[in-house]
């Protein structure tokens, strides 16, 4: 069994804990914007792509528009304004 902790490793064990909690977050965050800026490309393929993205991703057509302007590069966002 280990020994009990003290104060000092206490404090240490949450700042890694936090340290990697946010590395995931921004991991996250990263390909979130991955994702959402390549569904953006791929929704101007066809007429009609983005309908065939809702329908394989089970969401709405305007939750694929909220989102890739959400995650939209802010040079292209005003660019198409």
């Amino acid at each position: 069994m280990s020994p009990r902790p003290d104060d000092q490793a206490r404090t240490e064990l949450r700042d890694l804990v936090a340290q990697a909690a946010q590395r995931r977050d921004a991991e996250r965050e990263r390909i979130e914007t991955e994702f959402w800026q390549e569904i953006d490309r791929l929704q101007n393929r066809y007429h009609g792509a983005q309908q065939d993205i809702a329908d394989e991703l089970g969401i709405k057509r305007n939750q694929i528009l909220r989102q890739t302007k959400r995650y939209r590069p802010a040079a292209q966002d005003t660019a198409t304004d």
